[in-house]
């Protein structure tokens, strides 16, 4: 407008001042209206104002019900043989063979290894020969009491000794009895340097090789019965002195759960690490392999309760929080909670069951906050259908053809 404005003036300022040729009169005066009517000659509509606050949420929405909760107990149990004894060096020697060896499945009664027994068969030797010899003289013994008998009714020789005679035919038998223990003992010793397997099992692990010499009381191999199995697991702090005899335990393993319960628990706990032992059965079905680790569950309370999603429960500074919905506006709740358990919390106070509580998107809210549910998965996306064509489109040439032209305007001094 204001280009306009100063170049009428310098036309005007120019007819007034001097006199010009016709033509560069004319030439000013078209040169204005042209300018003229360039300018708007409407005012633009105001733009509507901006909603005042931040945008609502968009959150997704839940509700508070009563639903069965469990208060459990979390550890590792192992899975082990209820019989699965080490068999164990009985006589020492040195090993000349093993039968058996890790992985083998063996019967009760069964080989597993030979010790050297020369010098038990040496001794054996020894005590049966003591034996023949106490045998012999147990049987002189005998005979001259037998003898001496006859001499003391004839008054040949007095009772007191007869009475000699008799205790040393006692003492003959005496040692003929020990002699032959001894041989026992030796013979049995002999028959221990083959190690057997006390059950039928599964040789777990071997500890000895040939060539070594044993003791007593070496551990050789370690065995697993075919029988029963179970699981072994500890839990400490409160929970330890909560754990009894019957209470539900879950485990839990890849893709494979079971529950059991509790048999037998120790009677104190260990005041080394503060902890108490429990044993549970596992049925004869039970996949597990011994030595296998098992998460294990141990229910010690099991009650219905109000809950909510876990996620619904925010951490603020003044504590728990959970965010009430009503007419697309929330309040922040301050609650109290108890048992949390797959993915549920218990509310223990500041919200009642029926409640709608906001579950995605609760951590991003405030009290008084605007929110808007989300659109449940599978609405709310846009069509992909194309619009219909119009009834009778027209051809861009002919809209523009058809349009009126615009309105030169004509300045008020055009007309002189």
């Amino acid at each position: 407008m204001l280009p306009s404005y100063f170049l009428l003036r310098a036309c005007a300022c120019r007819l007034t001042m001097k006199p010009m040729k016709h033509q560069y009169r004319l030439l000013c005066l078209t040169l204005a209206a042209t300018l003229a009517a360039c300018q708007p000659t409407e005012t633009p509509a105001a733009k509507p104002a901006a909603p005042k606050g931040p945008p609502p949420v968009v959150v997704s929405l839940g509700k508070a019900t009563v639903q069965p909760l469990e208060r459990r107990a979390m550890s590792l149990a192992v899975v082990e043989s209820v019989n699965s004894p080490q068999v164990l060096a009985e006589v020492a020697g040195r090993v000349i063979g093993v039968v058996a060896d890790v992985g083998s499945r063996v019967k009760a009664g069964q080989p597993l290894l030979m010790l050297d027994a020369a010098d038990l068969g040496n001794s054996l030797a020894a005590d049966q020969a003591d034996v023949a010899r106490f045998k012999a003289l147990a049987v002189q013994q005998q005979q001259n009491v037998v003898r001496y008998r006859d001499l003391l009714d004839k008054g040949f020789i007095s009772p007191a000794k007869m009475d000699e005679l008799v205790a040393q035919q006692h003492a003959a038998d005496e040692q003929l009895t020990a002699a032959q223990a001894r041989a026992a003992n030796s013979r049995r010793a002999v028959g221990k340097t083959t190690v057997v397997a006390p059950m039928a099992g599964v040789i777990d692990a071997r500890m000895v090789n040939i060539g070594e010499y044993v003791v007593p009381g070496k551990a050789l191999f370690s065995l697993t019965g075919n029988g029963d199995k179970r699981v072994r697991f500890a839990l400490s702090g409160r929970e330890a002195a909560a754990i009894t005899a019957g209470m539900t335990v879950r485990l839990h393993r890849d893709d494979l759960q079971l529950t059991t319960q509790i048999s037998d628990t120790r009677p104190a706990i260990d005041t080394k690490n503060g902890m108490i032992e429990a044993l549970a059965p596992l049925p004869p079905s039970a996949a597990w392999r011994i030595g296998q680790t098992l998460t294990t569950a141990v229910v010690l309370e099991s009650r219905p309760a109000l809950a909510v999603p876990q996620i619904s429960v925010v951490e603020r500074p003044a504590g728990s929080v959970v965010y009430v919905a009503k007419d697309g506006k929330v309040k922040a709740q301050r609650v109290k909670t108890g048992i949390r358990e797959d993915g549920k919390v218990e509310i223990l106070s500041g919200i009642a069951e029926g409640d709608t509580v906001v579950t995605d998107g609760a951590g991003f809210l405030s009290d008084g906050a605007a929110i808007r549910p989300a659109k449940p998965a599978g609405q709310g996306k846009p069509s992909t259908a194309s619009p219909a064509p119009a009834a009778n489109p027209v051809p861009p040439a002919t809209a523009a053809a058809t349009q009126p032209p615009a309105a030169a305007a004509t300045p008020a001094g055009a007309a002189r």
